[in-house]
């Protein structure tokens, strides 16, 4: 049983210090945690709620970059906006790697599809 000033490393499961930022057995950097808080993975939900505006944004208005500004990629969207979506061919992959679920939003982060839950 562990004390108050002990927590279990999130790796190897070994009880370390509460305050250690790396566990001494297996070298594994700790998660921060506000005040000895249990280790709770992130359970996020299968389907994204932007990947319906996302795709319509991408269909309709695809050549001028629409979906790359609502997704917060600036930088791209003006460069597809001045070149018409790549005379078509880069909304074209955009929109097939937004219905199949490959599309990354500015964070790195896939936009989910109903239709592809992988």
């Amino acid at each position: 049983m562990k004390s108050e000033d002990e927590k279990y490393c999130v790796e190897c499961g070994q009880k370390i210090n509460v305050k250690a930022e790396v566990c001494p057995f297996c070298g594994v950097r700790q998660p921060i945690f506000y005040a000895n808080q249990p280790f709770q993975q992130q359970n996020r939900s299968m389907q994204d709620d932007r990947w319906l505006p996302a795709l319509l944004f991408c269909f309709f208005l695809g050549p001028f970059g629409a979906h790359r500004f609502y997704l917060g990629q600036i930088g791209t969207a003006v460069i597809q906006l001045v070149t018409l979506g790549g005379c078509g061919i880069w909304c074209l992959i955009d929109l097939i790697m937004i219905i199949v679920g490959k599309y990354k939003d500015n964070d790195g982060q896939y936009i989910k599809s109903p239709l592809n839950n992988n």
